[in-house]
C-alpha cells in the first residue's frame, strides 16, 4: 500500500501555524504575578516625582596616576604599581578616609571604615606607592604630630579617646604640606 503524500506547503500554512501555537500557548499557560504587575506600571503613569539624580562621586584616586603593569610585573605576575611621592600618598589616604569613614581600635571595620594604618594598607594594596613611600608617609606624620606636641606613635595617637576624624584629616594634610 503506497502512502499519500501530503500536500503541506510550508511557506504558506507556516506562519498561521505558529501564530495558533502562539495563541493556543498564551491561552494555556498563566501569566506570572511578576509580568502582571509590571505590565500594570507600565500602564499607569507614575504618581511619584522624578528625583533629581546625583553627580556621580569622585573616587578616591580620581586624578592620581594609574598603576600599570611593566614587563617586569608580568613576568614575576606582581601587582602593578604608580610612583607616587609620599605626599601625594599621604593626599590619597586623606580622601580614602574621607570616602570611607575613619574608626579607631582596629585597621577597618566591617562598614569599611579604616584607621590611619588602614589607609596605608588600602592605598598600597591599589597600587599607589611602594611599601618605601609607605615609610616616607609615615615619617613625615610622626614628624607632624612631633610638631603639633603630641610625642606618642601615630597608631596610639589614632586610638585616643578625644582624636576626631577631622584631627585625622587636618594630620594628614600637615604631613603633606
Amino acid at each position: 500500500m503506497a502512502t499519500a503524500a501530503l500536500d503541506f506547503d510550508p511557506d504558506l500554512y507556516g506562519p498561521l501555524l505558529v501564530r495558533e501555537i502562539e495563541a493556543y500557548l498564551a491561552a494555556v499557560t498563566p501569566t506570572p504575578a511578576w509580568r502582571l504587575r509590571l505590565r500594570k506600571a507600565i500602564a499607569e503613569p507614575s504618581t511619584t516625582p522624578a528625583r533629581p539624580t546625583p553627580e556621580p562621586a569622585q573616587p578616591w584616586w580620581h586624578d592620581a596616576p594609574t598603576p600599570t603593569h611593566t614587563l617586569t610585573d608580568r613576568l614575576l605576575r606582581r601587582r602593578p604599581v604608580a610612583h607616587t611621592t609620599a605626599r601625594q600618598h599621604l593626599q590619597l589616604m586623606d580622601r580614602y578616609i574621607r570616602q570611607h569613614g575613619w574608626t579607631q581600635h582596629r585597621l577597618w571595620d566591617d562598614d569599611g571604615r579604616v584607621c590611619i594604618l588602614g589607609a596605608h594598607i588600602h592605598v598600597l594594596a591599589a597600587g599607589y606607592g611602594s611599601a618605601a613611600t609607605a615609610w616616607q608617609a609615615r615619617l613625615l606624620i610622626g614628624n607632624a604630630l612631633g610638631f603639633a606636641g603630641h610625642r606618642v606613635h601615630v597608631d596610639t595617637w589614632n586610638d585616643q579617646p578625644g582624636t576626631t576624624q577631622h584631627d585625622v584629616h587636618t594630620l594628614l594634610r600637615t604631613a603633606a604640606a
